[in-house]
């Protein structure tokens, strides 16, 4: 499984009271690499809707490892599961960069519906192509 990685800086803002960050900025981090890796396959949100499709988040799992502070420098880590079915799931990792020390672990999975809410049960067309790319890239 190949992992695609970005990164980011624990703000202030991200901070709770005691000065660690607070759980919820790890879903945005996974949002953040999720995106990362659908723009280099042009499935970002919009480009689906152009295809005539959309892929809300149907599950979210996270498991808190450990915690980040203000300034930390992170890794985000993102992947994709090859399907049995049309879904997407995706896991995340987000790691201190200069340790490399756990902090989470999760995923999200989102099922695939036309842009008038019909679920959808296999890949057929642009979307298929884009997301077999995305899939062979990560299966490497």
């Amino acid at each position: 499984m190949q992992w695609v990685e970005t990164e980011e800086t624990v703000r202030f803002n991200e901070v709770d009271q005691w000065g660690m960050v607070w759980y919820g900025h790890y879903m945005a981090w996974f949002e953040v690499g999720r995106m990362f890796l659908l723009r280099r396959f042009d499935l970002l949100p919009k480009q689906m809707v152009e295809l005539g499709y959309i892929a809300p988040v149907i599950t979210l799992k996270c498991d808190f490892k450990h915690p980040a502070a203000c300034g930390d420098l992170i890794i985000i880590r993102t992947t994709i599961v090859k399907p049995e079915i049309a879904v997407l799931t995706f896991k995340f990792e987000i790691l201190l960069k200069e340790q490399g020390t756990l902090l989470a672990r999760g995923e999200t999975t989102q099922v695939l519906l036309t842009t008038d809410n019909k679920m959808i049960y296999r890949l057929t067309g642009e979307l298929e192509k884009r997301i077999n790319n995305l899939l062979n890239y990560c299966q490497k």
